[in-house]
């Protein structure tokens, strides 16, 4: 296993990697950040240098900068002393560079100065000095790790210091990044029919070949369908566009909201990349502004949904010209929004209309029927039920949802009632489902539409139990009736039905919101509170004050609402005598209160809450938690998040039917009360991200109806052995990371093990040793064991007697020298050992789909690790990823029969054992490569090739049938032989890098490479030239010559990025013909480098960076790149080629010259202009 951390599963793809000096932070703030970015349900890498050796980035690292999203580094005091951390922030920066804005570094400064890492104190620039005397370094690997320090302060951070704790910091970045990694596919929901004809026409109107601006409004009645088919067509194109794309929802009722459309267009700038730029909006005008000049320099593609009128559309697009191949789609049921003309553009009008009767029908019958169509005795009423709904997809599926199991009688009610609404009021149509509900279904209906939509589920049943509205039946009813839908535990609900819900409540009393069963906007609440009359209508409301100048809620105004079930408050606080209010309250949530509270609220009495919530809410200390539950005997959930004035639980006892409780980043949380283990109705009990607590009371073992306990990145020494005797849990969760390797505080799970209901086991410490007791043999359910980052030292054979196990992950436990035979039902197996003595035995675990064997071989110098061969391997029959890195263990001879594999990596093998393959690769990673790993045929369908050559001067792809492939990737690690890489015939390849050969001599190219996109060379120091043969090119201009890299156009016909990094031979590049494709050219570190010329060929290139080369005199063309953005020297000398007076590089051309560590230019063309003529 590779010297790191990584919080996935081993061989998956990183989406952050984390870069740090391990002495300053690994324990402490690197650990913590680790874990709750783990917890987040991010794949995070991370390194630390003190554990590798050697003087290159191995393959293992590579990798993961390479697949890695974003970047983390953690700039502490001795970061620029390692030359590990300075060489990956090297690399990172090269990484993102060439990106195209798809990867992102996101700096931490931990205890330095953003000056300290720009080299304008002593810190770091002495310490990369003492780095250059006593290694001897090179001048233009010093200058590399200079320049990429001060590019990335350039790029703003988080500096540790302003912040008043690590928790608080921790938790902006891991918002930050689970905002950037999130996807932007959107959900689609439902029965889809009829929608392929109209998702080919909008794309064929969106065009995204085309370099124009496309701005296309689709228009329709509410309920026909256009958000669901913007979504689609957003899901399909989104990928053309990485991060700069943004699907807005709800933006006419969002824009309806106190600084709703400021909000929106916040959401629209940070999810297009310029999060900076949306902090700083705080009016419409200049956030129109701001948008305009972004949007006019990048291509985008946007969805603004459900616009009301054209003024919201001009506020979120800006005034400016639109960038060259945006793509802009407006859903909205007001067709003059389409009449908006821009400086670039003009909105193309595309008409939804309703469906056919053929789909109506379809989609009718599929929910009153389960079936495509109805049956005959309901044939003829179905169709004059569907074309008396109007065809409408929405109100068909509800209606269709509602009939299903009815009677006929039923069915011949509901077409009279539709046949009497008019054809255009989809409300009184949706309406019919609704009367049809009891008063308690309706409740939560209601209280869905006005609050929970995008709310987990849980809280709001529990209070819908103690209003007796008998939720698991009413949510049911919805769900079956179409009126909600479940989605990852959340409520979901379409606009419509949520605008029928709000109207029917808004119908109660119309203009008087006092009278309201809810009140959810902050305007109608203030409305409400300022009259002196008792509300006692109002069932629940929210109010947001982080925003309002006032910030208290008066104890006689919060009294006038007598009936209160539920209140979520945010950003306020009450005052006065709180003895006769909030008596009725079933829920509360109050969570951002001002910090300096200068009244306070008492006698705050919660006696019938069933929900209480607090986060981010420094008025709850020990004492007032403790007062406010001591008589809540109907507490049920009690949740609290970043208080950090709790220092202690409560005495529970005056609660003793709470089932649920939760403490998360209570960071000044010492010690949980002994009465804990009262709580005999507690089923769920989570501890997370409080960091000072470091025991837990035996008196957990007494919470016998328990069923969920999770402790995480917490100090937790160990686990009460109490626990281990409770029969009722289902999942028990263990992750104290955050402290370091104790022998004092080593533990073992003991010998006895009641957990005769467990189902996941998962524990991460450092300190858990020795052997898994063979009492797990009393765990029949259990499903998932993950004992990763452990000392366990031994698994007993009892384990295959374990019927319902699925997954047995031993990641980084490197005390496990073998594993005893496996149960049938295992499907998921990963281990990685640096003392693993015998290869697993596959014979038994035959359903196993994903396999994932690791003997530490990468950090063994020589010799035999493990005995044995991966016998059974035949049997498998459901393998889809495998990942075996055995040293000298003899390669598998049935692979080639495994007819479901889609992924293999394998490294270190007996290279005298001939390798055979599966057709159904599409991955394909071989460490050590040879001539025994037959490539020869049947890899028709692999995409992707990555290979560490080992013991071969030649590889030649030719005439393989690898007809598929889209990236290749040989790499060199520790091979000194490869000489010669022979590429032909690869029609569908895209992506192109040779990165660590140091032997490679020459590449091959033969035929025209028609798809191909990025190529590039690093730390090749014997590539001399490119070859070409074939119908391609001839001729003697390509007539090759060493060191002189030649780039033709009509090979490289599709060619976007090219890249030589490190490579001493070339003596000179030449671009040959013209392209309007290419976008990144990127020459860095070739020492014999003298000229690149053609660059004038290159129209749109977007960004050039070149030098870091002793002899460079030569850049011909570059005055004339009328398209580029971005442009990078690394030599002074370089300058000349560009004339000030006569340049037709852009204005805004960002330029960046590096003239020494200690001087450079950094700004626009304009302002270099100026700055040459000053």
């Amino acid at each position: 296993m590779e010297s790191s951390d990584a919080g996935t599963s081993s061989g998956s793809e990183y989406q952050v990697f984390l870069s740090f000096r391990g002495p300053d932070t690994r324990f402490g703030f690197t650990d913590v950040l680790f874990h709750n970015l783990n917890d987040a349900g991010i794949r995070i890498f991370r390194d630390d240098e003190e554990l590798r050796v050697g003087e290159r980035i191995d393959g293992s690292l590579q990798r993961a900068i390479d697949n890695s999203k974003i970047y983390i580094p953690v700039f502490s005091q001795t970061y620029a002393s390692s030359q590990w951390c300075l060489r990956e922030l090297a690399q990172i920066m090269a990484n993102t560079s060439k990106s195209e804005g798809k990867k992102e570094i996101l700096p931490i400064f931990f205890d330095v100065e953003p000056d300290d890492v720009k080299l304008k104190t002593p810190l770091y620039r002495d310490a990369i000095l003492n780095l250059e005397r006593e290694k001897k370094l090179s001048n233009e690997q010093v200058d590399a790790w200079r320049e990429a320090l001060m590019e990335v302060d350039a790029i703003k951070g988080w500096e540790v210091k302003k912040y008043k704790g690590y928790t608080d910091v921790i938790n902006l970045v891991v918002e930050e990044v689970g905002q950037r990694l999130k996807t932007k596919h959107r959900l689609v929901t439902g029965h889809l029919v009829g929608i392929d004809d109209r998702v080919v026409a909008v794309t064929e109107l969106l065009d995204v070949d085309s370099y124009s601006v496309r701005v296309i409004g689709i228009h329709g009645m509410g309920g026909i369908g256009k958000t669901t088919l913007a979504k689609i067509v957003f899901n399909q194109l989104s990928s053309h566009y990485g991060k700069c794309c943004c699907f807005l929802e709800d933006v006419g009722a969002n824009s309806l909201r106190t600084d709703g459309l400021v909000e929106l267009q916040k959401k629209l700038l940070s999810e297009i990349g310029h999060p900076g730029v949306a902090r700083s909006i705080d009016a419409i005008d200049y956030g129109t502004k701001r948008i305009g000049e972004v949007l006019s320099n990048k291509k985008v593609l946007i969805v603004f949904d459900d616009v009301a009128n054209s003024d919201q559309v001009l506020k979120l697009v800006g005034g400016n010209t639109l960038h060259p191949g945006s793509r802009i789609l407006i859903t909205t049921r007001n067709k003059d929004v389409s009449r908006i003309n821009g400086p670039n553009y003009r909105i193309l009008e595309y008409e939804m209309e309703v469906m056919s009767s053929d789909h109506a029908l379809e989609l009718f019958s599929s929910h009153a029927f389960n079936r495509d169509s109805p049956s005959d005795d309901y044939k003829n009423l179905s169709g004059n039920i569907v074309a008396a709904i109007g065809r409408l997809p929405l109100a068909v599926e509800v209606i269709g949802s509602f009939l299903f199991g009815k009677r006929e009688e039923i069915w011949r009610e509901t077409l009279e009632q539709l046949s009497k609404t008019p054809r255009d009021d989809v409300f009184e149509k949706l309406k019919i489902s609704y009367d049809a509900l009891s008063y308690e279904q309706r409740q939560i209906f209601l209280d869905i539409a006005c609050f929970f939509i995008g709310q987990h589920t849980m809280h709001a049943i529990y209070m819908w139990k103690d209003c007796d509205f008998f939720p698991d039946i009413g949510v049911d009813v919805l769900i079956s009736m179409s009126l909600v839908k479940i989605v990852e535990n959340r409520f979901w609900m379409h606009d419509q039905l949520r605008d029928l819900g709000r109207e029917i409540v808004r119908h109660e009393k119309p203009g008087n919101p006092g009278e309201w069963s809810r009140i959810w906007t902050d305007d109608d609440v203030f409305k409400a509170m300022r009259t002196k009359e008792m509300k006692n209508n109002v069932q629940a409301l929210t109010l947001d004050l982080r925003k309002s100048d006032n910030k208290t809620i008066t104890s006689e105004e919060i009294g006038r609402f007598q009936h209160l079930r539920y209140l979520g408050l945010s950003g306020g606080t009450f005052r006065g005598n709180l003895a006769m209010s909030l008596t009725n309250m079933s829920w509360i949530f109050w969570s951002n209160p001002p910090r300096r509270l200068f009244f306070k609220p008492t006698n705050m009495h919660l006696n019938n809450v069933v929900v209480l919530e607090f986060s981010n809410n420094d008025f709850i200390d020990n004492s007032k938690l403790q007062s406010l539950i001591k008589m809540a005997r109907k507490l049920k959930v009690l949740s609290l998040e970043y208080c950090q004035n709790i220092k202690r639980t409560p005495d529970f006892s005056g609660c003793p039917n709470l089932e649920r409780l939760n403490f998360n980043g209570c960071y000044n949380l010492r010690k949980l009360h002994g009465s804990i283990g009262k709580l005999r109705s507690l089923i769920d009990l989570k501890i997370r991200s409080c960091y000072s607590l470091e025991n837990l009371p035996e008196e957990i073992g007494n919470l016998v109806n328990r069923k969920h306990f999770l402790v995480e990145e917490c100090p937790v020494k160990k686990l009460p052995n109490s626990i281990w005797k409770l029969k009722s849990l289902c999942e028990l969760h263990f992750d104290n990371g955050y402290t370091r390797i104790c022998s004092a505080n080593s533990w073992e799970i003991p010998s006895v093990v009641m957990l005769e209901n467990l189902e996941v086991l998962r524990i991460y410490s450092r300190n858990l040793k020795g052997r898994l007791p063979p009492a797990i043999r009393n765990l029949p359910f259990l499903r998932v064991l993950r004992l990763s980052q452990t000392r366990i030292s031994e698994v007993p054979e009892i384990v295959s007697m374990l019927p319902c196990l699925q997954t047995l992950e031993l990641i980084d436990c490197d005390e496990i020298q073998e594993l005893p035979m496996l149960p049938t039902s295992l499907n998921n197996l990963q281990v990685s050992s640096k003392s693993l003595r015998v290869v697993p035995h596959l014979s038994n675990p035959t359903n196993l789909v994903l396999l994932d064997v690791d003997d530490g071989s990468h950090w063994k110098q020589e010799g035999k690790i493990c005995i044995g061969d991966l016998v059974g391997m035949g049997k498998l029959s459901k393998p889809n990823k495998l990942q075996l890195k055995l040293l000298n263990v003899p390669a598998p001879a049935e692979l080639a029969s495994l007819s479901l594999l889609k992924e293999l990596c394998l490294s270190g093998l007996d290279p005298q054992t001939p390798v055979r393959l599966p057709s159904s690769l599409l991955k394909l990673r071989v460490d050590k490569f040879n001539s025994v790993v037959s490539l020869s045929s049947g890899l028709e369908n692999l995409s992707s090739l990555e290979l560490t050559p080992s013991q071969v001067q030649e590889i030649q792809l030719g005439g393989l049938q690898l007809h598929n492939l889209t990236e290749l990737i040989p790499k060199g690690d520790n091979c000194d032989t490869l000489e010669t890489l022979g590429l032909s015939n690869l029609t569908k390849l895209k992506t192109v890098m040779v990165t660590a050969c140091p032997k490679l001599v020459e590449i091959q190219f033969v035929g025209a490479f028609e798809s191909l996109e990025e190529l590039s060379f690093r730390w090749c120091e014997s590539l001399g030239r490119l070859g070409y043969a074939g119908e391609a090119e001839s001729g003697d201009e390509l007539t090759m010559e060493e060191g002189r890299l030649i780039l033709p156009s009509r090979v490289f016909c599709k060619l976007r990025r090219f890249e030589l990094l490190c490579c001493p031979k070339i003596l000179q590049i030449q671009v040959l013909g013209t392209s309007e494709l290419w976008k990144n050219f990127l020459v860095w570190d070739c020492r014999s480098l003298h000229s690149v010329r053609g660059l004038s060929n290159l129209k749109k290139l977007e960004e050039l960076r070149v030098g870091h080369g002793d002899g460079l005199q030569v850049v011909e063309g570059l005055d004339e790149l009328e398209a580029l953005k971005y442009l990078c020297i690394g030599d002074p000398s370089l300058e000349r080629w560009i004339d000030e007076s006569t340049t037709k590089l852009p204005n805004d051309c960002r330029v960046y010259i590096y003239r020494g560590y200690k001087e450079h230019f950094e700004g626009t063309v304009q302002s270099y202009k100026r700055y040459k003529v000053s």
